[in-house]
């Protein structure tokens, strides 16, 4: 058991599940169905972002890269997030 204490994946992937519960709080819509909030949505966007960076660099083996393969998966991250957001602000 003091082994997994000992992992840093067994806190990412605690920190992962925390965030995943904390985006589904926000994200239900507080009992109003299908009530949009610009706030809200980029809220989650945003902690999906951080969520997929975590994933990408820690259950991907990306940490120990090449240091191009890390900047292009960051790149790739933060673009497909304003990609993203900007989608979501045209159909506002």
């Amino acid at each position: 058991m003091t082994a997994y204490l000992r992992n840093p994946l067994t806190y990412v992937w605690a920190f992962l599940a925390a965030i995943t519960i904390a985006s589904w709080s926000i994200g239900r819509g507080h009992g109003v169905a299908y009530h949009i909030d610009a706030a809200i949505t980029i809220g989650v966007l945003l902690i999906a972002s951080v969520k997929a960076q975590l994933v990408i660099r820690y259950f991907m083996e990306v940490r120990s890269a090449p240091r191009w393969l890390k900047r292009t998966t960051y790149g790739w991250n933060i673009a497909l997030l304003f990609l993203l957001l900007w989608i979501y602000s045209q159909s506002l």
